[in-house]
């Protein structure tokens, strides 16, 4: 296999430092998630009104969104990232890239409707 590392030496960069970013942001809304659901609740179990509560304010659907966005991009372009590297064939890497697609359309519409549901909930 001859390559020639000039053409692709810069090609995988841009993905590279878009999955490092991905890392930090997934790391910070992990990071809110945890103060805003745990540890704002004090040690005591949470009851279904405050879930509903937090679920219906406006910087819940804000952050779910923006948690699943980041983390199908990261899981993703990682899952790519190797698949790339063990895949020769070009045909299988499209059949995996169309793939991938599919399944990130799917989860995608899948979470958007959940986050949907959960900031429409009637508070019992």
């Amino acid at each position: 296999m001859n390559k020639d590392f000039k053409q692709t030496s810069r090609s995988g960069s841009l993905p590279w430092l878009l999955q490092r970013i991905s890392a930090v942001i997934l790391f910070v809304l992990l990071l809110l998630h945890f103060i805003t659901y745990h540890f704002l609740s004090k040690g005591r179990a949470v009851n279904y009104q405050e879930i509903v509560a937090k679920a219906g304010s406006w910087w819940f659907p804000l952050l779910q969104f923006a948690f699943l966005l980041t983390a199908l991009y990261h899981g993703l372009n990682g899952l790519w990232s190797v698949l790339e590297d063990y895949t020769a064939n070009k045909f299988w890497r499209l059949v995996w890239y169309g793939l991938l697609l599919t399944v990130g359309a799917v989860l995608l519409f899948v979470g958007t409707l959940t986050i949907i549901k959960l900031y429409t909930l009637p508070v019992a």
